[in-house]
């Protein structure tokens, strides 16, 4: 391995790959794994479906992501990265700058979008094997992706053979920039949030949650929006009317700002 590679091998503070939960996991999953390969399709499947998708909350250690079991797509790539580096296997990151309020697909309701940012990040991991780089990308678990992809197209569901790119199926349109393979993103995770944050974070978080348990399909986004505000409503009746007067506001505020 030349110097290059070695840097796709080395701990970071938020890449703990050495804490003793990922050495744990990382060599339980890849035990009866016969070659390196084998041993990355299997690690990408137990994060894929074993740490649940969430928005936002990106500074977390691979190691907190393992105990808290959900992150955001940072977050469940940085763990892969752990997972990897620890049996050996040369990772790292890929970062794209995407259209905030877009790349989320039909699924984004109008009710978040005016939260969202009009650029935002999208991380997801390098893997590589044989002096081959592939991409693939663990954000969406199974049952997020199954419950979603009929009416979102980049909720398809991400499998991975280990030998080509697995990726979202992003609207290329979306998509502004892609860097990659980056060793270490350590001074982008340190980062604070600037708009995923408090009650319109919690609220895209108990939309994730509901689409993940909601098994009543519909025609489109209007239709899964009713829903998702009637059992706001009956499960978390302080976030759907704390979420009702910010959004009341925000209206407000636009309206006086566009005079």
């Amino acid at each position: 391995m030349n110097e290059n590679i070695q840097n796709f091998l080395q701990e970071t503070r938020f890449c703990d790959f050495n804490h003793p939960l990922i050495q744990g996991i990382a060599h339980k999953i890849a035990e009866n794994c016969t070659n390196d390969r084998e041993k990355a399709v299997s690690l990408f499947y137990w994060v894929r479906d074993n740490i649940l998708y969430r928005v936002g909350l990106w500074q977390r250690k691979a190691s907190e992501t393992l105990i808290e079991k959900e992150g955001a797509c940072t977050n469940k790539t940085n763990l892969l990265v752990a997972l990897l580096r620890a049996n050996n296997i040369p990772a790292g990151y890929g970062i794209m700058k995407v259209h905030g309020q877009r790349y989320f697909g039909p699924i984004a309701m109008p009710m978040l979008k005016k939260f969202a940012g009009e650029m935002s990040t999208h991380v997801y991991a390098m893997v590589n094997l044989n002096n081959k780089w592939i991409k693939c990308d663990p954000s969406d678990d199974r049952e997020l992706s199954e419950n979603t992809f009929y009416l979102n197209p980049p909720s398809k569901l991400v499998e991975w053979d280990g030998f080509q790119d697995a990726m979202l199926n992003l609207n290329k349109e979306h998509v502004l920039k892609n860097d990659y393979p980056i060793a270490n993103i350590d001074p982008w995770m340190v980062k604070k949030p600037r708009r995923a944050k408090g009650i319109p974070l919690k609220v895209a978080n108990l939309f994730v949650k509901f689409l993940r348990e909601n098994k009543q399909k519909v025609n489109n986004i209007k239709d899964i929006e009713a829903l998702f505000k009637e059992w706001m409503k009956v499960n978390y009746p302080l976030y759907f009317y704390s979420f009702s007067i910010l959004s009341l506001w925000k209206n407000i505020k636009s309206k006086f700002q566009e005079e």
